[in-house]
């Protein structure tokens, strides 16, 4: 469920999920479905929105950045697209799971961004290290769990990309589908945010557990999307894990 809205908004709804920082995204209800000057965009022009989850050192957490959203804590999960900020706990149904992968990002100092997009499994970018004192080094690449996810009851599509301290939140969540012996769609769960710790401080974490079976409604929604989607390739943005130096006992660091 989305929080309400400001009074100074203008929602399309009470059940909007649209947080609207800067501008209105209302439309009058004669022009819904109405894509005129939109018709050359495909789905490979598309980025699909994020669930992120908000640290200290977010971007979107800071005034003076221009990814800053206004009202946004720390812990607090939110759609990097939308800007917007939803109550926990939070409920999806999984729509498509992919398999682990790994990608190299370009330091901070040489203008950040994607390096390498698809290290193969097995390079020596994806293994851990030690320096000359022994001490543990992460991997070059970052190892990501995507899922692509409907949030419920809204049926909203977002990406949920785990890595670090996320992957044993992904690695649950592959285990409560299996457990199903159902399509990934049949099972609702629940989503929120909690503390971890390691030597370097303390940051948020994901969290998320069994919340039944996904409604029957949604379950026919979620099953069509999963046919949409299926083999298509899914631009996701990503960030690399800089938010807190790695846990020199595991290497494992904080989500962006």
């Amino acid at each position: 469920m989305a929080k309400k809205q400001p009074e100074k908004e203008n929602p399309v709804s009470e059940t909007s999920l649209v947080k609207r920082p800067d501008q209105s995204l209302t439309i009058p209800d004669q022009e819904a479905g109405n894509r005129a000057g939109l018709e050359h965009i495909q789905q490979s022009d598309l980025k699909m929105p994020r669930l992120a989850l908000a640290q200290k050192m977010s971007h979107e957490v800071d005034p003076d950045d221009p990814r800053y959203i206004d009202g946004l804590k720390v812990g607090d999960l939110f759609n990097d697209l939308t800007q917007m900020i939803y109550d926990q706990p939070l409920e999806f149904t999984v729509v498509r799971a992919d398999p682990p992968h790994w990608i190299e990002f370009l330091p901070r100092t040489e203008g950040g961004g994607v390096k390498d997009m698809s290290v193969p499994e097995g390079d020596p970018r994806t293994a851990f290290t030690k320096d000359a004192s022994g001490k543990s080094i992460p991997p070059i690449a970052t190892k990501f769990y995507d899922f692509i996810v409907m949030l419920l009851p809204s049926q909203e599509i977002v990406s949920l990309s785990l890595k670090s301290t996320g992957i044993p939140v992904a690695k649950q969540l592959n285990a409560l589908m299996l457990m199903r012996n159902a399509p990934c769609y049949a099972g609702k769960y629940a989503l929120s945010s909690g503390e971890g710790k390691n030597a370097k401080g303390v940051f948020k974490v994901y969290r998320v557990k069994n919340a039944g079976k996904t409604p029957d409604e949604d379950r026919i929604v979620a099953s069509q999307m999963y046919e949409n989607l299926r083999g298509r390739v899914i631009d996701i943005n990503r960030e690399p894990d800089d938010s807190m130096a790695a846990n020199p006992e595991d290497g494992s660091a904080p989500q962006m």
